[in-house]
């Protein structure tokens, strides 16, 4: 009882044997419970006032309710991702990618050797007329 030990009540209750007297102890002790018992109903008076101004109780209950909808719903997300994840779709997005990303490299090659023909084409008509002038100017 509020955390004493058989030991602290005995030593209280002989303290209390001799600092009242035999007379009086009757009388403290009705008096020691009259007033726990006024402390309990005051407690417990403030306790269900509060609970009543703050509606306590009804918070909870929609608490609950919105903790279980989230639960659900989560629950039914995680279900249905399990399911079907789209590992398909991106797999197949994947792989279109990389046949596309190799169209791509090839198309990208096939312009760069198009222009490295034409860049050698330009070069060795540019040569040609250099040939041709420097012959023209020799003679």
């Amino acid at each position: 009882m509020f955390g004493f030990g058989m030991m602290e009540i005995l030593l209280i209750a002989i303290v209390a044997v001799i600092a009242l007297g035999p007379d009086k102890l009757p009388d403290a002790m009705v008096k020691i419970a009259k007033l726990f018992g006024t402390v309990k109903r005051t407690i417990n008076d403030a306790k269900t006032t509060l609970d009543n101004e703050l509606n306590i109780q009804e918070l909870k209950d929609e608490a609950n309710k919105f903790k279980a909808q989230i639960e659900e719903t989560k629950n039914s997300l995680m279900a249905e991702t399990k399911i079907d994840l789209g590992l398909d779709d991106i797999l197949k997005d994947d792989l279109n990618t990389t046949s596309s990303q190799e169209k791509e490299v090839k198309q990208i090659k096939e312009k760069f050797a198009k222009v490295n023909e034409e860049k050698a084409i330009k070069k060795e008509e540019t040569q040609a007329k250099f040939t041709l002038n420097k012959n023209e100017e020799e003679k």
